[in-house]
């Protein structure tokens, strides 16, 4: 690569209590978008596998023997638990491995978890393996699901970062979402020959919920043609973890030859110093904790959407369409929040306390239908579930962002392991009360109203500081006036 495709830019930056006076060569390469991709489809295979059995909840229990609400909880809830065990650990090897070595082992792991599921579905074996499967797919998911920050900074020049974490993560999201149209479409509803309504979509009435008596799950007079169905689903999901691996060993560099900012050239903290600082950074826990508590219940509270909407009423079908739909649309709602943080730069926690005040109002119409408080239609419940997942999920690609910027010097990839921990373990406290003997399902959306509420207070407080951005942004050249110029837009190069 010749000097005409970069940048020179003479640098004086303050490290480790030093001045040095240097010469830093910064690019933008076309691969980060190639590499992007690959991360972003990380994302998507992990969530997608991860919410296998929410969607598909009524189907599981008449499949296998012995499941129920509380076994298809803890399907998901096994993918937290071992995301918390393992993140230390796993952050500490994406740090000093790198992206390339880190992705490879998450791909294995993923390809493991997704064959596991398929050995066989005769229970208790087929339970106990999915159990390990889900487990296994828990650990993978911290690479793609703490490292969005991480890749969007080795890769992408300042003016693009938070569009590139609002992609990688969106993915995440995205799988999810996918999950909740794949499942139902592939597997069928179980049918009943002792229930009055086999046509599900007719169960709930324009003005009010009438609860229902769920049949034995063994009962199911489809059962037969259940099982080969729930096969299929998890072959599939194989067969993508295969091409994810596939992908990462054919081309997925761990950085490009040339920093595409100044902070990406400059060495971050040590890991251990790093934790260090990371429990010990007061602000950064205030926003650490705006973003793990509503995002976490939020994730897992769709997870189980059939489960907690079943009671009154609501289909399998219509339960997976309400969880597509807000998840897509909140993961584009994050995507364009992301790229306005991108040209309105330093704004990042006006947006969050914005989509904070509409998340809570729309979860709290939510909740108020569902206890029949107002007036119900299938359209209201739609549009406030809809909206209830804008508006939180629109802001995640920003709390990614700021929380970097609230830890800088740490590294990105532990940062974001460390932000990503805490979501996990509210989930995992969310989950667990499915265990409570004849808790229902009504606290559900209290609780996700409370989740989200308690978000904006942490906001308020919050003191925002730009530290990564304000050096990449300004460039201190050595003359003898010291003066500060605007940094130039870097040439992009496809070398």
């Amino acid at each position: 690569m010749s000097d005409s495709d970069l940048e020179k830019t003479p640098l004086l930056l303050e490290k480790n209590g030093k001045v040095p006076t240097q010469e830093t060569k910064i690019a933008v390469f076309k691969r980060r978008w190639y590499v992007l991709a690959v991360f972003s489809y990380a994302n998507a295979i992990q969530g997608l596998i991860w919410n296998t059995w929410g969607p598909i909840a009524q189907t599981s229990e008449a499949v296998y023997k012995g499941w129920t609400d509380s076994t298809i909880g803890m399907m998901a809830n096994w993918g937290n638990i071992s995301y918390i065990i393992f993140t230390i650990p796993m952050c500490y090897f994406m740090d000093r491995k790198g992206l390339r070595v880190s992705l490879l082992l998450t791909s294995s792991l993923m390809l493991i978890g997704a064959g596991i599921r398929c050995i066989t579905q005769e229970p208790p074996t087929a339970t106990w393996l999915i159990y390990v499967g889900q487990t296994i797919n828990g650990i993978a998911g911290i690479v793609p699901f703490g490292g969005p920050a991480l890749v969007a900074s080795v890769w992408f020049p300042p003016e693009q970062r938070a569009t590139a974490t609002a992609i990688s993560s969106f993915w995440n999201y995205c799988g999810v979402a996918l999950s909740f149209v794949i499942g139902p479409q592939l597997v069928d509803t179980p049918m009943y020959s002792d229930y009055n309504v086999t046509n599900t979509s007719e169960r709930v009435a324009p003005s009010n919920f009438n609860l229902l008596d769920d049949p034995d799950p063994s009962s199911a007079i489809n059962k037969d043609t259940l099982k080969p169905q729930v096969l299929h689903l998890l072959y599939i999901e194989f067969g993508a973890a295969g091409l994810l691996f596939l992908l990462t060993l054919i081309y997925f560099p761990s950085r490009p030859p040339l920093p595409p900012s100044i902070t990406a050239s400059i060495e971050r903290t040590s890991y251990r110093k790093g934790l260090v600082n990371l429990m010990s950074n007061g602000p950064l826990w205030l926003i650490v904790l705006a973003y793990s508590i509503p995002t976490g219940v939020l994730g897992v509270w769709a997870s189980v959407i059939d489960v907690n909407l079943n009671p009154i009423g609501i289909s399998q079908l219509d339960a997976g369409w309400m969880g597509f739909y807000g998840t897509i649309f909140g993961c584009l709602a994050g995507l364009v929040v992301a790229r306005f943080s991108d040209v309105f730069m330093k704004r990042m926690k006006m947006f969050l306390i914005i989509l904070f005040l509409c998340a809570t109002g729309s979860i709290f119409w939510f909740t108020v239908m569902c206890n029949q408080y107002i007036s119900y239609s299938k359209v209201s419940l739609y549009a406030s579930c809809i909206m209830s997942f804008v508006f939180v999920n629109g802001g995640i690609p920003l709390f990614y962002e700021i929380s970097c910027e609230a830890s800088y010097p740490v590294a990105e990839g532990v940062t974001g392991g460390f932000l990503t921990l805490l979501n996990n373990l509210f989930g995992i406290m969310f989950l667990f009360m499915l265990l409570i003997p004849g808790i229902g399902t009504t606290w559900m959306n209290w609780c996700l109203l409370g989740s989200s509420a308690i978000a904006l207070p942490l906001l308020l407080i919050f003191p925002e500081k730009y530290r990564r951005t304000d050096i990449d942004i300004t460039i201190i050249v050595p003359d003898p006036k010291n003066i500060c110029v605007q940094r130039d837009k870097l040439e992009e190069t496809s070398e």
